[in-house]
């Protein structure tokens, strides 16, 4: 059944998923890795049993613990079973056909051919909502570098790749560690790109790898210097986004450039809530709750938001 000779697995990290979209992203990897571990994240029904596809195993935590322990949770079991490569995955991120395959041609090449420290491949993703296209980035003072392709390569040294649809091997989480739980939510992928790159690990996206992948609740576009599609969260989660920023701030591993870009970004997302948000005094009260429990040093899941 499945095509993948060279030890792969996918983790994908569930929360309440829509079952109909779950079986989607289940159906779209399953024939391109060995194996799918399925982490919930103690969602409030159990996640559909997926026996029909031979290589899908859930691993029910029964409590919400957060992305990166439910990640981490998933990397171990990977470690156990002597997976070489792990596909990490949202519970709406839908694969191309031939994902895995093109990672694979890719990471050899790099890690071999051009004698690069790779941390991780990741794809650009386009939200089916908005038809909005995300970029690959580097970071510059105060904003940051959105990177085209003018040479037709097929890849490009980026800052950044966002969790979903990341590609790693296993022996990379032995060299950087493993996810930060304090993070709980927003920002775990942010602080795990910062700190692989500290210890001089880099980052590639592959241009041809296009994933289906949904940011937010909705968006909106406006103009900001450019036009800009902002994603709109849940209101609560201004509480990490704001309260992570803050503990990243006090990292010596995080560079004082990404530092300016975000406070920037913190900014921008305050404005955008205040004057687009459906629950505009919520989100405003999330972000402030956030930049509080951020200068007292607390982390971990929130003591004063309750999840929806």
């Amino acid at each position: 059944m499945n095509i993948c000779t060279n030890r792969c697995c996918a983790i994908c990290i569930t929360y309440n998923p829509d079952p109909e979209t779950l079986f989607r992203v289940i159906s779209s990897c399953a024939q391109q890795v060995d194996k799918i571990y399925i982490i919930d994240n103690g969602s409030l029904f159990l996640v559909r049993n997926f026996d029909g596809f031979g290589n899908v195993e859930n691993i029910i935590l029964g409590e919400n613990r957060g992305i990166a322990a439910a990640i981490n949770i998933g990397v171990n079991q990977a470690r156990l079973a002597d997976y070489k490569y792990i596909l990490l995955l949202d519970q709406d991120s839908i694969l191309p056909k031939g994902m895995v395959n093109n990672y694979l041609k890719w990471i050899g090449d790099l890690l071999l051919s051009t004698r690069q420290s790779v941390a991780a491949l990741g794809p650009r993703y386009q939200d089916p909502r908005t038809g909005r296209m995300s970029f690959f980035v580097r970071f510059k003072w105060f904003r940051n570098s959105y990177l085209s392709n003018p040479y037709n390569s097929p890849f490009v040294q980026t800052d950044f790749l966002i969790s979903s649809g990341s590609f790693f091997p296993v022996e990379i989480f032995d060299k950087v560690g493993m996810l930060d739980e304090r993070l709980f939510i927003d920002h775990v992928d942010t602080e795990w790109c910062l700190r692989a790159a500290s210890k001089g690990f880099k980052f590639f996206g592959i241009w041809n790898v296009v994933m289906e992948h949904s940011i937010g609740e909705g968006g909106v576009s406006l103009w900001l210097f450019r036009w800009r599609t902002q994603p709109i969260h849940k209101s609560f989660r201004l509480y990490y986004i704001a309260r992570n920023s803050i503990l990243l701030y006090r990292m010596q591993h995080v560079p004082l450039k990404w530092v300016s870009g975000d406070v920037i970004r913190l900014i921008r997302l305050l404005l955008m809530y205040s004057i687009f948000s459906p629950q505009r005094m919520e989100s405003i009260r999330y972000f402030f709750l956030g930049i509080a429990d951020g200068v007292r040093n607390i982390s971990g899941p929130a003591p004063t938001v309750t999840h929806q």
